[in-house]
Formats: C-alpha cells, sequence, structure tokens
C-alpha cells in the first residue's frame, strides 16, 4: 500500500510539474485545438493547447514502471505489460490524430478507415501478446460463470477495445467531463482488483487517477489544455483491457454508462437524421443538448460525475 501510495504521488507530480511547460511549448508551437464548427458555440477556447493527455499517460506509465512488484513474478510482468500496451497504443492512435488535425487546421484528423485499422491493429497487439503470455481467452458472464469464446475472442477483444475507446472519445467534449468520469470508472476498477487480489492494476489504476487528479487541474472549466484523443482513446483502451483481465468485463457496461449513453446518444442521432431527416436530441453527443437547454458546463460536469459515483457505488456494492 505505502509503495502504492508513492506511484500516486509520482503520477501526479510529473503531470502536475510537466502540464505547465507543456501548455507553454504547444502554445509557442501553435499547437492548438481547433473547435469543431459544427458543434455548440465554443469559439471562446479557440487557442486552446490540445494533446495534454500524452502527458499524463506518459506519468502513469512511468510511475507504474517504477514500482518493482509490477514486475516481481510473471503474473505482475504479463499484467502489467499487458495494460501498458493496451493504453499506450491507443494513445499513439489518438496522438496521430490529434497531430493531423493541427497540422491540416481541421476538426478531422484520422479518415475513418485508417483509423479504425490503426485500432483493429493494435487489438490484434494485444491479442497476441495476451496469447503469448498465456493469459486465458474467456469472460465472465452473469449467471454462467466462465465462458471459452475460442476463436470469437479475437472479435470480442476487437469490439471491447475499438468501442470502449470510442466511447470515451464521445464524451470528451467538455471541459474536464471525461477526465472527472475516467477518475471515478478507474476508481470502481481499483476496488475491484483490490477485491480479485491484482495487485499490478491496483498500481496501474493509482497511477492513472493520480495523473488525472494532477490534470483536472489544468482541465476543468475553463480549460487550459484538452486530453486531446491521444488520452481519451487510451483512457477507453485501459479500462476496456483491465475489465477483460479482472474477468469482469460486462460490468463496464454499468461502470461506463455515461460513455454507453453518450454512444448510443450519436448512433440514434445519425440513423434518425439519414432515415427520417428529423434530430431525436438537439445536439450529439448527448452532453451538447444539456448545453442547448441552458447548463453550463459545471453543471453538466457535476451532473455526470455523480451519475457515475453513483454507477461506481451501486456496481462495487451489489455486483462485487
Amino acid at each position: 500500500m505505502n509503495g502504492n501510495i508513492w506511484v500516486g504521488v509520482l503520477a501526479f507530480l510529473i503531470t502536475l510539474v510537466g502540464m505547465p511547460p507543456l501548455i507553454k511549448f504547444l502554445r509557442q508551437s501553435k499547437e492548438q485545438a481547433v473547435i469543431r464548427k459544427l458543434g455548440p458555440d465554443h469559439q471562446a477556447k479557440a487557442g486552446t493547447p490540445s494533446m495534454g493527455g500524452a502527458l499524463f499517460v506518459a506519468a502513469a506509465i512511468i510511475a507504474t514502471l517504477v514500482m518493482p512488484s509490477s514486475y516481481a513474478n510473471w503474473a505482475s510482468f504479463t499484467w502489467t505489460l499487458t495494460l501498458i500496451l493496451a493504453m499506450g497504443s491507443y494513445a499513439v492512435i489518438g496522438g496521430i490524430d490529434d497531430a493531423l488535425k493541427l497540422i491540416n487546421h481541421a476538426d478531422d484528423g484520422f479518415a475513418f478507415k485508417p483509423k479504425l485499422l490503426a485500432q483493429t491493429l493494435s487489438a490484434l497487439a494485444v491479442l497476441v501478446l495476451m496469447w503469448a503470455l498465456h493469459l486465458p481467452f474467456v469472460i465472465t458472464l452473469p449467471w454462467l460463470g466462465s465462458v471459452n469464446l475460442g476463436i470469437f475472442y479475437i472479435f470480442f477483444l476487437w469490439f471491447w477495445l475499438v468501442g470502449w475507446s470510442n466511447a470515451t472519445n464521445l464524451t470528451d467534449g467538455l471541459d474536464g467531463l471525461l477526465t472527472g468520469c475516467a477518475i471515478v470508472v478507474y476508481g470502481a476498477y481499483t476496488w475491484i482488483a483490490v477485491i480479485r487480489h491484482n495487485p499490478s492494476i491496483v498500481t496501474f489504476n493509482v497511477a492513472v487517477i493520480a495523473a488525472l487528479l494532477a490534470f483536472m487541474i489544468y482541465n476543468h472549466p475553463k480549460a487550459k489544455i484538452f486530453m486531446g484523443d491521444t488520452g481519451s482513446l487510451a483512457l477507453g483502451a485501459g479500462l476496456a483491457i483491465e475489465s477483460i483481465l479482472l474477468h469482469a468485463s460486462i460490468s463496464l457496461l454499468w461502470f461506463g454508462l455515461i460513455f454507453v449513453i453518450e454512444t448510443l446518444s450519436v448512433i440514434i442521432q445519425t440513423l434518425s437524421y439519414h432515415f427520417f431527416k428529423k434530430r431525436v436530441f438537439p445536439m450529439a453527443p448527448i452532453h451538447h443538448s444539456f448545453e442547448k437547454w441552458g447548463w453550463s458546463e459545471w453543471q453538466i460536469d457535476f451532473l455526470f460525475w455523480g451519475i457515475c459515483l453513483v454507477l461506481a457505488l451501486t456496481g462495487v456494492h451489489f455486483i462485487y
């Protein structure tokens, strides 16, 4: 436990101390976020640097690797390596996406197909690593226990990593919104990791949460820096892979219900407009609808964070 405290302190300090120089560098380099023209009126945020996720992801990984218990034995090594590969590879994809937006001065980076291909290749890399490390290809379902999916595990892992990384990416539309939600959901899985006696995931999550808490100092409304796709894709991939490693993958549908709702709002809005030329919501993802209804970013943040907290508390109490 004392070791994890120091891991958290290190991740927090790296992010806290490193963020101001990063913000200054990005401003001087004019590496600033492009505000979507089709979104709500966020022109006041124009010029805010993006790609802050690169620092908190790096801080979490560095702090985790400093902890000797992260690779003290074979089991710890396999879990730590898998977590770092999943989060790190999707952070790289997000970083490329962010860089393309900045280079092209557009609100779209990766085209859909190349981005999906990159996410698929990252999922396959994680799959190969899990196979090489002899991690079991099973999922645990309510009332059914462990289910061996065989060859279908490939499709499940792909869907889980790609789906959740994109879900958290869609949620990252307001200052501090995803940061706060991610802190709560990672906190829920930290508790489950404690219950499941998985110290590697506990250490990793302590590092992630501490880094996010430091990032929140710069990311709360009005944000001094955005996490960008670098951070949002990485956070979703991290949650997806550790829910699998903890044999609690389906629980992410509950803990991450906010991310599910955000994604469904986009899907429903897109289908409704495509087929019926009508919009179900004033704007999607749904957090932008709350803006249209006159809510401030702080009000939306507190509502969504509160929902996440209730889901986390009820989930760990009733499910585990």
